[in-house]
């Protein structure tokens, strides 16, 4: 109880007001160096983004698809179904606004940071274990020290967050709703988890490719089967939505500041951006252009952010007297989908699971490539053995502390990162477009 104290008070201070103004204050300063490029550019982002797909399989690395796949995969987790539940019971209906707001933002930053690590894992490609983040630290500021204090940190979230908080999410939405042994469930996690890391990044990005669009069809099935039986609320939710995230005062218990603050704060921890994480995959792709990983992080972020936690979101605000709310994260959520019944319940405990297991498997390579940056690749080859058992562990035990230990890890590794796009400004480049307004 005193740890649990502790690490909420800590956690409270790396991801207080500074902390988020320091994210917005990174994406803002892209936004406007690229004259809001994510906005102005769509269609060639949706172009160059189909063009990509289309020139994979030519060289060696991942192809483009299996990239983006990938990234999703780790940062898509339980925090789109649990993470925006949250976000409402304590901001209000605004958090959306404000939560979308935070990540057209935060496009720019996902955009730069994975710019710059392409740019430099292909001037440094001799340096082989320096890739993505690690790459533009040690060589773009010369601070080899600041990148394996990013490593490190990088490598505790890793385990934390990545692994024993997913692993607990999986379990616990199994076991909840289908009255299943934790040690069982926790047990045949590991194993899979096992199996399916062992077979390296190729094996991971191949499950990925399956996984990800299938969840991600399924958990929108679900969410228009919910939206067409309350399709009467969707105008007033949009209404109330709108109104709480521009309203001063209050309205029951909420409105603006809590809707900026967990608006930003759900938009921040959801998509990633400004972590510097998604540059480890990116890293791997084929494709040798550095633009083509900014937009795919940018398409990333739609998919995670604009598009999944927003529907989420109308899901649980269109079915739920939010007002009169009295239930919290996993609850809030499953209690919305349990509207259209079994299927409605029982599906998103599925998809929680399935979308921790994601998690837990791309995470498993961002692991990996932090302990290889820290101890070199022959050194590490008995990790996944020791990241398969933290499955297990994570499984079976209280995730309380080890999800706010995990946020620490983050914001603490975010500092980092958003230090060294700041100072490498200069180096990143645009797509030269006609702007046109779309």
């Amino acid at each position: 109880m005193i740890l649990h104290s502790f690490l909420n008070a800590v956690s409270g201070v790396v991801w207080g007001a500074p902390m988020l103004i320091f994210f917005l204050f990174t994406g803002l300063r892209f936004s406007f160096k690229s004259s809001f490029f994510q906005i102005t550019g769509t269609r060639y982002i949706i172009k160059e983004f189909f063009k990509s797909l289309k020139s994979n399989g030519k060289t060696q690395g991942l192809s483009q698809f299996s990239t983006i796949c990938s990234v999703l995969g780790a940062c898509m987790g339980t925090g789109n179904i649990v993470g925006v539940a949250t976000a409402i019971y304590s901001g209000g209906p605004g958090v959306v606004v404000w939560m979308v707001i935070s990540a057209v933002i935060s496009m720019m930053t996902s955009y730069a940071e994975n710019f710059l690590g392409s740019f430099y894992t292909q001037r440094y490609s001799y340096k082989k274990s320096s890739v993505g983040v690690f790459a533009y630290i040690e060589n773009g500021l010369g601070m080899n020290r600041l990148a394996k204090g990013y490593a490190v940190l990088f490598l505790l979230s890793a385990c934390g967050m990545g692994n024993m908080a997913q692993s607990n999410s999986l379990t616990q939405a199994l076991c909840s709703n289908f009255k299943l042994s934790s040690m069982w469930v926790s047990l045949i996690a590991t194993v899979l988890t096992l199996l399916v890391i062992t077979g390296g990044l190729k094996r991971i990005s191949k499950l990925q490719t399956i996984l990800v669009p299938f969840s991600t069809l399924f958990y929108f099935i679900l969410c228009f089967l919910v939206l067409f039986k309350f399709k009467e609320n969707i105008l007033p939710a949009i209404i109330i939505i709108f109104k709480e995230a521009f309203t001063l005062n209050a309205l029951k218990g909420f409105g603006m500041y809590k809707a900026i603050r967990f608006g930003i704060a759900r938009g921040v921890f959801s998509n990633e951006a400004g972590l510097g994480s998604s540059t480890i995959l990116h890293a791997q792709a084929s494709s040798q252009k550095h633009e083509t990983q900014g937009i795919s992080a940018i398409i990333e972020i739609f998919i995670d952010t604009v598009f999944m936690c927003s529907l989420t979101a109308l899901v649980i605000i269109v079915s739920t007297n939010i007002y009169e709310n009295k239930l919290f994260g996993a609850q809030l959520s499953i209690s919305a989908f349990s509207k259209i019944g079994a299927l409605g319940s029982n599906g998103v405990c599925v998809l929680t699971a399935v979308f921790a297991f994601m998690s837990l498997c791309s995470y498993a390579f961002y692991a990996e490539k932090s302990i290889e940056y820290l101890i070199g690749h022959k050194n590490n080859k008995y990790f996944k053995y020791i990241y398969a058992i933290l499955v297990f562990i994570g499984g079976v035990s209280s995730s309380q502390s080890v999800w706010l230990f995990a946020d620490i890890c983050n914001g603490l590794m975010a500092l980092p990162n958003l230090f060294a796009l700041n100072c490498l400004h200069k180096e990143i480049e645009y797509p030269k477009i006609k702007r046109q307004s779309v």
